[in-house]
């Protein structure tokens, strides 16, 4: 199951949409955290008529999505005024809450100020992606689905002293066309920096995300790699406070990250 056939049921909008997803998209017990985000912005992104674009998104993992049940996602606009629409988004199972996002659309205006982002990466563009073992309970189903290519740390464990992964992503089978909710899956591909300082595996899932998109109205390829720097710029207590940047192939910084991470180890 590719990611194009599981948004099919978006392709117009609807009081409510139903999907279910194979067991392929899954990490552990619960649906891949990527999936279950751009499921709830793409209930979202269905309720813009106007061409507003996409300027933030936050979304909390409540519960887990399990594969292979029917999972059901809503979204109802909060506010819309004259620059900026305000829409949350859920993605619901068992009449249960999983995943909430708010997203927040707004207009492109006439403006004074312009400052351009001047972040930048000095990553050499890889020509594949890093091999990862299929090994259960380890490797999360999901990884199969992108290739990554590691510039700098590791995703293994080994007891690094640093929680930081610098690399490049895209699709394995890169779908027709790239869309947003595509870029949020692809976006959360990488594991979490932590892993890396560990000897032993652990448990850890993310609990709040956060996304502030620079560049939401730029063409993107689906076929391109997008690289990114993410750094854990604190840790402790069993939460990892994640950073992240990415830019298109091209350079352009797209958008900005942070993510609070459960550990338990």
């Amino acid at each position: 199951m590719n990611i194009e056939q599981i948004f099919t049921q978006f392709a117009e909008q609807k009081p409510e949409y139903t999907v279910t997803i194979d067991k392929t998209w899954t990490q552990g017990r619960t649906m891949f955290g990527g999936i279950s985000a751009a499921l709830c912005y793409q209930a979202a992104e269905n309720l813009i008529e106007d061409g507003r674009a996409v300027r933030s998104f936050h979304v909390n993992f409540i519960g887990p999505l399990l594969s292979n049940e029917p999972i059901t996602v809503t979204a109802e606009i909060l506010r819309t005024g004259k620059n900026v629409t305000q829409i949350v988004a859920t993605a619901s199972q068992n009449d249960r809450v999983c995943s909430m996002a708010q997203v927040c659309f707004g207009v492109k205006r006439d403006s004074k100020l312009l400052s351009h982002a001047k972040d930048q990466h000095d990553m050499q563009l890889p020509k594949k992606g890093k091999f990862i073992p299929k090994i259960p309970k380890i490797v999360p189903e999901f990884i199969q689905h992108f290739d990554l290519a590691l510039d700098k740390g590791n995703l293994g464990f080994g007891k690094s002293d640093e929680a930081i992964l610098h690399g490049w992503s895209r699709f394995k089978k890169a779908p027709q066309s790239m869309s947003i909710a595509y870029l949020i899956a692809l976006m959360d591909a990488w594991p979490p920096t932590m892993f890396q300082m560990l000897r032993l595996p652990a448990p850890a899932s993310t609990m709040s995300w956060d996304v502030e998109f620079i560049e939401p109205e730029l063409a993107l390829k689906p076929e391109q790699w997008f690289a990114s720097e993410t750094e854990a710029v604190h840790i402790r207590d069993g939460y990892g406070h994640e950073e992240a940047k990415f830019w298109d192939q091209s350079g352009n910084l797209i958008a900005l990250s942070r993510q609070v991470v459960t550990v338990f180890a």
